[in-house]
């Protein structure tokens, strides 16, 4: 009997269905924004648009985030990634985290252009994206172009 057991409790090691050591459980402290601190940081470095009169706006980054007012003391962008596809059209993906202690929809569209900054084609439609008090949302849009896609540009903004 001893030995039935042993083996059948070699059997479920080996199958891989238990793991041979205890897996230390991990858990995150809960979500706390600063985002003073998130504002404060520095814009990206790197291309961006500016007007043709100088000082008649401000410059606006690309291959980053754009947020309107309402957006900004409330979402905080957690990540940015811009990938190849297969297909070679370009894919953006945005993190988006709630620091409100409320449910928010905000409304994302993306701009894609070449290298001397025209458009590649028309901007995406707004896309509503619902993000829950203190949670994280991902936002994702690829573009039709495919190689002649150098830079992007993520709008982010709320009525709310």
């Amino acid at each position: 009997m001893k030995i039935a057991l042993a083996l059948c409790a070699a059997a479920v090691l080996l199958s891989g269905l238990v793991p041979e050591a205890p897996v230390a459980a991990r858990e995150n402290r809960p979500l706390k924004c600063r985002i003073g601190a998130a504002r404060r940081a520095q814009a990206p470095v790197g291309a961006a648009l500016v007007a043709n009169v100088p000082r008649a706006m401000t410059p606006v980054s690309l291959d980053a985030v754009q947020m309107n007012d309402r957006v900004w003391k409330k979402v905080i962008v957690e990540g940015l990634f811009a990938r190849r596809t297969p297909t070679d059209t370009l894919e953006v993906m945005a993190r988006l985290v709630n620091c409100t202690k409320a449910p928010l929809a905000v409304s994302v569209r993306s701009s894609f252009l070449d290298a001397g900054q025209a458009p590649t084609e028309p901007t995406s439609v707004w896309r509503i994206v619902h993000i829950a008090p203190l949670s994280m949302a991902t936002y994702q849009e690829r573009s039709m172009a495919t190689t002649n896609v150098a830079h992007y540009l993520i709008e982010l903004r709320s009525d709310q």
